[in-house]
């Protein structure tokens, strides 16, 4: 986190007569979640230690640039003359130490919305000198959890089906990014759509179209912030229209089936080969008897 530093004016401080420069001590940037509370931090300080000094005036303003060079202030703290007395100019703005304790004149934001972002300049002046200073804030918001939905697309020759991706109430703007289970990215084949709502929330939705023949499973998409971090995703499985799907009930009865023809077929070329082998058997002697009565070799021709 940055500072920043303006010094601005000085003045003699007694007893020791030397000039006491005023610094007013400011974050240059802030970052506060939408919703939520957040604080401009901002610090005024001296290059010498004046343990009584006293804040008169304390301006805090959003933005450096009004109607006429004039920017209005959302809060005032004014104490030229006694008692010191708090203006609350703009709804949901104060001081974050109404007190001024340690001297820190921080602006306190109770309840941030997107319209609050952008620069705010604080102005100090004290019996011991002035200073000012800008800041600036960014707001974000986290996307809320993706949701899917596909559509079946019969108007359509080349497209089978459609995938569609729905992220809301992010802030700054971000994206939606489409991978298949191989973590190939599909983005640049979707079309997204950015819409804002009433509060200055950004809606993202992301379709992706599947060609006939598209044979992936499932494809994942993803919602990435404004910096490229991973805030969701969510796994949509695909439908194979073109395909043919099996019956689930029909694959129990089939193979059963199979498996008892394939046993009878079995058998069935068992018994056969038995037969012929018995019947082999049979002539084997026959024959060798007629050969022996012949005296002829029933192997060997003579």
């Amino acid at each position: 986190m940055s500072l920043l530093y303006t010094s601005v004016s000085s003045k003699t401080w007694h007893p020791h007569h030397t000039a006491a420069v005023s610094v007013l001590v400011c974050d240059r940037s802030n970052v506060a979640q939408f919703g939520h509370q957040s604080m401009l931090m901002c610090v005024f300080d001296t290059t010498q230690n004046i343990p009584d000094l006293k804040i008169t005036l304390v301006v805090w303003r959003k933005g450096t640039r009004g109607i006429k060079g004039i920017v209005p202030p959302v809060v005032v703290y004014d104490a030229r003359n006694d008692p010191g007395e708090l203006k609350i100019l703009q709804e949901g703005y104060t001081f974050a130490d109404t007190n001024f304790n340690n001297r820190n004149v921080s602006l306190l934001i109770s309840n941030t919305k997107v319209e609050e972002e952008g620069e705010y300049s604080c102005e100090v002046t004290t019996d011991s000198g002035s200073g000012s200073a800008t800041t600036r804030l960014k707001v974000t918001a986290r996307y809320n959890y993706p949701t899917a939905d596909k559509t079946l697309e019969k108007g359509r020759s080349n497209v089978d089906q459609t995938l569609v991706c729905n992220a809301s109430g992010g802030y700054p703007e971000g994206q939606l990014r489409w991978f298949d289970n191989y973590k190939t990215d599909w983005t640049k084949s979707a079309k997204l759509t950015v819409t804002e709502d009433e509060n200055g929330l950004f809606m993202l939705s992301s379709e992706l179209p599947l060609l006939k023949g598209s044979t992936l499973p499932e494809y994942t998409c993803v919602v990435y912030n404004a910096s490229g971090g991973k805030e969701g995703s969510i796994s949509i499985p695909t439908e194979h229209t073109g395909a043919s799907k099996a019956n689930p009930a029909t694959s129990t009865i089939i193979a059963p089936v199979v498996v008892i023809g394939s046993l009878i077929v079995g058998l069935l070329l068992a018994v056969i080969i038995c037969k012929k082998r018995s019947q082999q058997l049979n002539i084997l002697p026959a024959a060798e008897s007629s050969a022996d009565a012949s005296g002829q070799d029933f192997y060997t021709l003579r």
